[in-house]
This record gives structure tokens, sequence and C-alpha cells, in this order.
């Protein structure tokens, strides 16, 4: 299982050229543009638009890229060309343990957490609130019925490392797939399967189904979801801490035109639990046209115990996301604070995100179940994990995981936003993030953001219920 937390220089995908025109220079230097291509020995892998722009993705040789920047910028018909930035995935260590349910187990499934250090459950959904926010699909204090209130008609698109579709809490919910993986589009649910891990547990804490008597439940947990695939197959063993390997890292431009493509499919939520610290043009485009088509982008602040956000979260208008975690040392007093790795923006503490369940572990041997989530994971995992052992509940299938970082804390956002959508599909993506922030709690962390994430207040505030 990947684990990230990289700072220090950006890091790029190898042959990559980013090479942006104003679309019509473009049609009209056709040839001249595909001369250009021709001379830095280039090929050209996908082209988009972007309102006035246009994209055109280049691969050169590797270790020609800087020349072949030097090159299209001279052309006189070039707006810029830039190096496509490397994207991570935004978790921790990950082990695997026994499995929980929502509804935690004996002696432990008491208020408020329904869990114990060594006892699983989902702390996470029972500290923003989430039965309480279901709620609002039965009669509520408005005297109303939100039929819609646990997500059923928002899509959320999931841009990960793809999804194992064959588990339990994630089968028939797809109803969008696509893999994009080095400019190479490729359609359709065979090519979504999941060999890490990571994007199938993001899509269970996003919406994995509940109310089915099975493992677990997602914050929008009738959602219908989209996925989309642009890390590779890790190779055989997994991807280690901080490994360099072009098979655990995706390109910037390839998250660019997932993006685009969930827009183009209809998504009204994209949840981005990857990041790094250099920008990338087409993925900065890509979002920027998103928001402004209406669509929520949630993405992980990153996990390097930094002062500045990663981007695609520091991009204007993203809705970041760090890590929120629960502190156990004191077993009578038992609060809640940020992980120590989550990223923020000390320039802006107030206002450059909120915090979420993350987790925060000391170590991939940390036995202690309230420094983690749990949630679902692939049946394949190329570390060669079990993850599909007998669950403490004695049923088979439900492969699952311990992990931590931003990654798993986003997705709780994504999900909460699926769920204001469903009970008010008018909010604009600044009103959902005003929504969330002024309904956030205040755990008392000058890292918190705007607070942490209360899914239950939000939703009171989106259906006007003065009294939650």
């Amino acid at each position: 299982m990947p684990t990230i937390g990289r700072g220090g220089e950006n890091e790029y995908a190898p042959g990559i050229i980013e090479v942006v025109y104003q679309g019509p220079v473009l049609s009209a230097h056709r040839s001249e543009a595909a001369g250009l291509v021709e001379r830095v020995q280039g090929d050209v892998r996908s082209e988009m638009d972007f309102s006035s722009d246009r994209v055109q993705v280049v691969a050169v040789p590797p270790g020609t890229e800087d020349a072949a920047i030097r090159q299209f910028e001279a052309s006189g018909i070039v707006k810029s060309a830039s190096r496509s930035a490397l994207r991570h995935l935004e978790s921790t260590t990950a082990a695997t343990l026994n499995d929980p349910y929502y509804n935690g187990f004996a002696p432990a499934n008491v208020p408020p957490l329904y869990m114990a250090a060594s006892v699983p459950g989902q702390w996470d959904m029972h500290v923003i609130c989430a039965a309480n926010a279901w709620g609002y699909g039965n009669a509520n204090t408005t005297g109303s019925t939100f039929a819609g209130a646990l997500g059923g008609n928002v899509k959320i698109a999931i841009v990960d490392t793809g999804a194992d579709l064959t588990h339990p809490e994630l089968a028939n919910r797809t109803v969008f797939a696509e893999s994009v993986i080095n400019g190479v589009r490729t359609v359709g649910l065979p090519g979504m399967h999941d060999n890490d891990g990571h994007g199938t547990d993001v899509a269970g804490i996003a919406a994995a189904t509940g109310n089915n008597s099975f493992g677990f439940a997602g914050v929008a947990y009738a959602a219908p979801l989209m996925i989309f695939k642009v890390f590779p197959d890790p190779p055989a063993g997994g991807c280690a801490a901080g490994s360099t390997s072009a098979l655990c890292s995706a390109n910037g431009s390839d998250v660019g035109a997932a993006i685009s493509d969930a827009v183009a499919q209809g998504a009204r939520v994209i949840s981005l639990s990857l990041g790094a610290s250099g920008a990338d043009t087409q993925e900065e485009l890509a979002v920027s046209q998103a928001i402004a088509a209406g669509v929520v982008v949630v993405a992980a602040s990153g996990n390097e115990t930094a002062t500045t956000l990663d981007f695609p979260a520091r991009d204007p208008n993203v809705i970041a996301v760090g890590a929120s975690s629960i502190d156990d040392s004191n077993p009578s007093a038992i609060g809640e604070s940020v992980a120590s790795y989550s990223n923020y923006d000390a320039t802006n503490p107030l206002l450059w995100g909120l915090v979420a369940p993350g987790g925060d572990p000391a170590g991939g041997s940390d036995a202690d179940d309230l420094h983690w989530i749990e949630n679902i994971f692939t049946s394949t995992p190329a570390d060669g994990t079990n993850a599909c052992s007998v669950d403490r509940n004695g049923q088979t299938g439900d492969c699952r995981v311990l992990i931590a970082g931003t990654s798993q804390a986003t997705p709780h956002v994504s999900g909460a936003v699926a769920l204001l959508l469903s009970v008010n599909g008018s909010l604009t993506p600044t009103t959902v993030k005003t929504t969330l922030c002024t309904t956030a709690r205040n755990i008392n962390n000058a890292k918190q953001g705007c607070g942490r994430l209360d899914v239950y207040r939000a939703m009171a505030r989106a259906v006007n219920d003065l009294n939650p």
C-alpha cells in the first residue's frame, strides 16, 4: 500500500509535456503545431478544450523535456508549455485487522464512538454525526421527508486507483467507469479493477452501501459512483513509502482529463485523495472548469506536516481537507485533534478548508483501532495483504483495512457534499463550502481550518432546520 508524505522538489511525469494554445491560434496553425511536435520527436497523446484554451498532452523522449518546452515556447504560437506534475495517493501505512460494523461490537458498542482501542467500529462516522444526517430521509423537525437524503440522486466521481467492484459494498453502485493512464482513455468496468486498494477504500468511505447487514456504511451510502482509474497497477509487492516507481504515481494531465470527463458524465462531486507539491496546468484548468460548471471538487490537503497545501487542494475554490484524529492517551478524557502529518495553510489558517476523520497511527504496527480509519479494501492487493479474512461478525467477502491519511479524510467530506446536494440541489460550490465551514465543530487546534466536519449540522443548514 503506497504511503505518501513527500515534500521537497516538485516531481514530474517523465516525458510528458502539457502545451497550451489559445484555441483559435491552434486551429489556424495546425501544420506548424504538428511540425513543432515532430521536431521534438513527440507524440500527441490527447487534446482537450478549456474555455478559450486548448491543451495538447505531448509525449517526448525522457530527458528532453526542458529542451522541448523551450522549442514550444519560442514558436510564437504556443501560450505556455510545462511538464506534467506527478500525483501521489495521500494515505499513510495500511494495516489489516478485524472488520467493524457501523453499530460496533460488544462491549464497546456504546456512544459516542461505538468502539474502543481493541474493539473495531466506525468512530469516524459517529463523530461527524452521520446517523443524524441520514435521519433527514425520514420525518424530521421540519415536518418534511427528503427522499434523496442518502445521496441517491448525486453522482460522486472517485479519481484514484480504480475500485474492486466485486466487493459487496460496491456491487451495482457504479454508473460510469473509465481509466486514463498516460493519456489513454478506456471506458468500461473491466479496466477499473483496483490492485492497490486505495481507491476501493476511498469509495467505501464516501459511499459503501449502508443498511445492508454487511460490513460498513459510507457517508452517502446510496449515492451513485463514478470510478476513474488514473494510477497504473502497482508492481508486485505493492508501492513502498517514498517509491519513485512510475507504477506508484499518476500524471497530473491524466487527473485533469478524468476531472473533465467526470463533469461531462454528470458528476456533482469530484473526490481527489491525491496530490503533491507541484502545480499542473491541465489539472488546474480542469478543476476551474468543473467548479465553473457547478461541480464541487474536494481534495486532500497532504500528509507532509507542511504549512502549505498540496495541489490540487491548493487550487482556487477547491474544498481542501485535512485529517482529524482521536486522542485516547487519557482514557477518561478521550478527545479529538488534528493528525500530526496533516497539511494546512498557515497563511490562511481559518479559511483554507476543514478537517475530517483521517486517523493518526504511530506507524504500521500501531494496534490501537482508534488511531485508524477502518473501511473496505480490494480483494487483490499487490502487496499480498490478506484483506479478506473472516470478519468479526463471522462473514466472508468483507475485504477491509485499517488505514490513515488525508486521503481517508477527503471522502468523508465528499460524501457529506453529496448528502447536502441530495436535499438542496441549488447549492453552489461556494455555498457548499460555506455551509460546511459555518457548521463545522471547533476542536481547538490551530491546524483545523474552519473546524471538523459535522455533516448533521451541515444538513440542518441545507434544509433550513432551525432546531437540529
